[in-house]
């Protein structure tokens, strides 16, 4: 059996230091949430929990088992983004002294109970159009409306500093809590929001995918990882020759293609494009055919020096997922999201 594999090298230092910068945009004031769901983006909670731990003042996530790992091993606040919705679930909220969400008119009744018992963050609508009580429907859930719970809501294009619905939102959201007569502490930005509207940091501030350097656009936020796997075959074609199901390219001269030991089984996008750019021996080369189940096909005709084993970068803190996204019109997210468990970890810090 073989013992090649794809490997995801996580690089906890450059998580730290997209912290760091990221902390730049909020004064001492404002508390700094991780936003750690889904396994850390693919970057392994319980990893990122003992490493970071000193560098958040608390996690946010949506699934209780994962708020349950985090508690395990920090005391640090921990917030579960989607609320819970059922008895037993409210029970070790109080038990493990988790922060939850209150979005909507069905938690009402579970969650009066529990007011003075955990911190309840109450999230409004106010242009997202998910999750979220209406503005006018305030007056229904004022007894949760304190001076220890928190007001929040979501920014639906904080990525897009123009957009006029950020202005709405906003606005929106300052007359919301000018209408109370009681003093929740607030919450509104994500990470970009930290980045495009500072002054709006408030009490709490949620940052998740920029720990991860997938902001496109910020230079100073670094991929937090290295995706890679070894070149296993090279292959010499002619012009007019296919490359891979369906022949969906052709060559339009003599070229020289390397089979890398990787595929969409991996988590690698089978929609990727030919001409996405990926890195070996630190200069660039490009996909060229379709992304099978466990390969994928690279242009190699300028570089004269690949061989049988060397490692080819799909994305890294040098090669940007956000370049990789923006090329295919995919999401950072995504990407970081639907990496396979079969796919080597390797975890690391400078």
């Amino acid at each position: 059996m073989s013992k090649e594999s794809a490997e995801l090298h996580i690089n906890f230092s450059v998580i730290q230091d997209n912290i760091s910068y990221l902390k730049t945009h909020i004064s001492d004031h404002t508390n700094f949430l991780s936003v750690i769901k889904a396994n850390a983006y693919g970057h392994e909670l319980e990893e990122f929990v003992l490493r970071l731990n000193d560098l958040t003042d608390g996690f946010a996530v949506v699934r209780l088992d994962e708020a349950m790992k985090i508690r395990k091993i920090s005391n640090k606040p921990i917030l579960l983004m989607q609320g819970v919705y059922q008895q037993n679930e409210i029970d070790q909220v109080i038990e493990h002294n988790l922060m939850t969400v209150l979005h909507t008119h069905e938690q009402i009744n579970l969650y009066k109970d529990i007011q003075s018992k955990t911190k309840i963050w109450i999230k409004f609508n106010t242009g997202m159009n998910r999750l979220g009580f209406q503005v006018n429907e305030a007056d229904q859930i004022q007894s949760f409306i304190n001076d220890q719970n928190v007001l929040m809501t979501h920014l639906a294009s904080s990525d897009v500093p123009s957009d006029p619905s950020n202005k709405k939102q906003m606005s929106k959201f300052q007359d919301l809590y000018d209408s109370f007569s009681t003093n929740p502490e607030r919450s509104i930005l994500n990470s970009s929001g930290v980045i495009n509207f500072p002054s709006h940091a408030y009490d709490w501030v949620r940052c998740g995918i920029g720990l991860y350097g997938g902001v496109s656009g910020v230079t100073e936020l670094k991929t937090a990882v290295t995706f890679k796997s070894k070149i296993i075959s090279i292959n010499k074609i002619k012009k007019g020759d296919a490359v891979g199901y369906g022949g969906r390219i052709r060559a339009k001269q003599d070229m020289s293609i390397a089979v890398v030991y990787c595929g969409y089984a991996d988590g690698f996008p089978q929609s990727a494009l030919d001409g996405t750019s990926v890195r070996i021996n630190d200069r660039e080369a490009i996909m060229f055919g379709r992304v099978s189940m466990d390969l994928i096909t690279i242009d190699i005709t300028h570089l004269n020096d690949v061989k049988f084993g060397d490692w080819v970068e799909f994305w890294s803190p040098q090669h940007s997922i956000n370049k990789f996204a923006d090329y295919n019109k995919l999401i950072s997210y995504e990407l970081m999201t639907r990496i396979d468990r079969r796919v080597r970890r390797v975890i690391y810090e400078n």
